[in-house]
């Protein structure tokens, strides 16, 4: 097959479109010719796997132009379009689509138009809420508009979760037999050349810098853990538009030298952190299904995590990992702490954790129904 990658991340910047992508290409490249067009700063070549590239470094009408003309430069011939997201990358994929006659497969791995509304605080509904009674203003009506039109007219919606293909098919009124669910699988172990000897009480979590993505409550975390284990630590990878707000919540809470921020890391960078720390705390208020916790599924080491719909599809309590509640610090700090102390509990949970992985997580069964969806797209033609 001939198919087209449409991303709107791409390594070295970290996030679960951006490793899936580059994942994914180097999983098919041996058996399929694969072109990647992305939005990227800098880009990361992938022997065997042609790459179109639009600077972010451009204004924002020229690099969406750009994209578009790589696209459909790089669409010509291809069986398939697989695009990552329903906006920047979305909207030209479905243009280009018809115009070609290309059939598009889009993975939803989260709804922009409530992304970008709490990033710009003009909203603290979660997802549910706002899908139910959105706010914004005009810029979140424009962007529920294109994000409604790129899903009524891809050929498959495929989303990670349940949870979220039944939240984007009752909002965006999607057939259901053309929304379905795709678990995300988790990616091979970057190789790094490193030493990953395990630092005791030593956190990690690597992320976006966003309000959902609850760090606030983790440096909150850090304070009461480090009454009882002076030496705590907890390593913040990535970065966001919450990086001062945290770095202030930080030295209020007199923890600046507990906590440290790397800002944006390299994937193999990412592995380091996770085979080198005791815990990985996934504090988020909202998930789709976090590719985060797969990933440190793979990388053996315990997490935390919100029990929140997403995340408790991966995320097992006591059994692949530790929930708690939204929002309540103490627990999270409590569950930490159990980690800390109990090897026993460590062992158990990564062991549940790699079962869980191998069982509904894995490549191979990701791969075969996904394919199933390219074929069955490729068998029929745009109307």
């Amino acid at each position: 097959m001939r198919i087209v990658l449409a991303t709107p991340v791409y390594p070295p910047e970290i996030g679960g479109p951006a490793t899936y992508t580059k994942e994914l290409a180097l999983r098919l490249r041996d058996k399929h010719e694969i072109i990647i067009v992305a939005y990227a700063s800098t880009s990361e070549i992938i022997e065997g796997v042609t790459l179109f590239v639009a600077s972010k470094r451009r204004p924002l009408p020229i690099r969406i132009l750009k994209y578009a003309y790589d696209l459909f430069r790089a669409s010509r011939g291809a069986d398939v379009i697989y695009v990552q997201n329903a906006m920047a990358a979305g909207l030209p994929a479905v243009l280009i689509g018809m115009l070609r006659r290309i059939p598009v497969v889009l993975k939803f791995v989260g709804d922009e138009a409530w992304e970008r509304a709490s990033q710009e605080r003009r909203t603290k509904k979660r997802l549910e809420e706002f899908l139910a009674s959105p706010d914004g203003g005009w810029k979140t009506t424009i962007r529920i508009m294109i994000q409604g039109f790129v899903l009524r007219n891809v050929n498959i919606v495929t989303t990670p979760s349940l949870y979220l293909r039944d939240a984007i098919v009752r909002k965006y009124g999607i057939k259901k037999e053309r929304a379905v669910v795709n678990y995300n699988a988790a990616e091979k172990d970057a190789e790094a050349t490193f030493s990953t000897v395990s630092v005791p009480r030593q956190i990690v979590t690597t992320a976006r810098l966003v309000e959902w993505k609850g760090l606030d409550g983790l440096v909150r975390a850090v304070a009461l853990l480090k009454k009882k284990y002076p030496d705590v630590r907890a390593i913040i990878a990535g970065d966001g538009p919450e990086e001062a707000k945290l770095k202030a919540l930080a030295k209020e809470l007199d923890v600046e030298n507990s906590v440290t921020f790397t800002g944006r890391v390299s994937r193999a960078e990412t592995w380091h952190l996770r085979k080198s720390s005791e815990v990985y705390v996934l504090n988020s208020t909202y998930e789709g299904l976090p590719h985060t916790a797969l990933t440190s599924f793979a990388a053996r080491i315990p997490m935390v995590a919100t029990d929140i719909p997403g995340t408790n599809e991966a995320v097992y309590n006591e059994i692949s990992g530790l929930l708690v509640p939204v929002g309540d610090v103490q627990a999270l700090a409590d569950a930490i702490a159990r980690l800390f102390d109990d090897p026993a509990l460590r062992a158990k949970l990564v062991d549940g954790a790699e079962k869980i992985l191998n069982e509904k997580f894995s490549w191979d069964a990701h791969l075969k129904t996904l394919f199933g969806f390219f074929e069955s797209v490729r068998a029929k033609p745009r109307d």
